[in-house]
């Protein structure tokens, strides 16, 4: 028998999802009595959600007990990034030197479903699970740590990534395609070289959603 999941995880999971769509904007106040009306809930497991969505970098507390979806600069996005492309560099290198043959299996076979998706929530989905399948094989708790801790910003930047546009998509197969080979050889070298250079382009892919005028004139240009 399948039990039902607990009232504040169902809201817990549809705020997260309606943030990560995009259904709730940056800078949209958010109120637990409006919430719990429109999710048909009572206001505690709504609360209790918020909290959560509060400590996981969510959301940030505003002084009248509501909450804000945060705005990110692009001062924010640039620092993130320089952190993430360290990161996953060093995972993908010591994945390289560490991964066990089922982990690079696995890699292999989730790599090949990340090219074939049509889907976008899958695609996501599966590139989320390729690198987090990296991070285990690179046998670095500390290093797993925090890249967990940048887990929400991660999540949120991807929100933008979608604007990249069949072009981003390409790209973010071959470079997968590259870390993964880099790992299957063995070559720590070019799976710390690939995964830096992924995370440069999805960086850029990332700022063409916030910025498209922006890249548009330098086309033009």
């Amino acid at each position: 028998m399948i039990r039902a999941l607990p009232l504040s995880t169902r809201a817990y999971e549809q705020l997260r999802d309606a943030i990560l769509g995009g259904e709730l904007r940056p800078g949209e106040p958010l109120f637990e009595i409006h919430l719990a009306k429109s999710l048909g809930m009572s206001r505690t497991p709504v609360r209790e959600a918020l909290q959560s969505l509060a400590s996981e970098g969510y959301l940030d507390e505003l002084p009248d007990r509501g909450y804000v979806i945060p705005r990110r600069s692009l001062d924010d996005l640039r620092e993130f990034f320089e952190l993430r492309e360290v990161l996953e560099a060093a995972a993908s290198r010591y994945a390289a030197m560490r991964a066990r043959p089922e982990e690079i299996a696995e890699l292999q076979v989730v790599c090949d479903q990340y090219e074939g998706e049509q889907d976008l929530a899958r695609w996501q989905q599966l590139g989320a699970q390729f690198h987090a399948l990296i991070t285990r094989a690179s046998r670095n708790d500390r290093l797993a740590s925090l890249m967990a801790s940048l887990t929400t910003q991660i999540d949120l930047s991807r929100r933008s990534v979608i604007y990249g546009g069949p072009a981003w998509r390409e790209t973010a197969v071959q470079d997968h395609r590259a870390i993964c080979a880099a790992i299957t050889a063995r070559d720590e070298a070019a799976a710390h070289a690939a995964a830096a250079d992924h995370v440069r382009h999805s960086y850029q892919a990332t700022l063409r959603g916030y910025q498209p005028e922006a890249f548009a004139s330098q086309k033009t240009a």
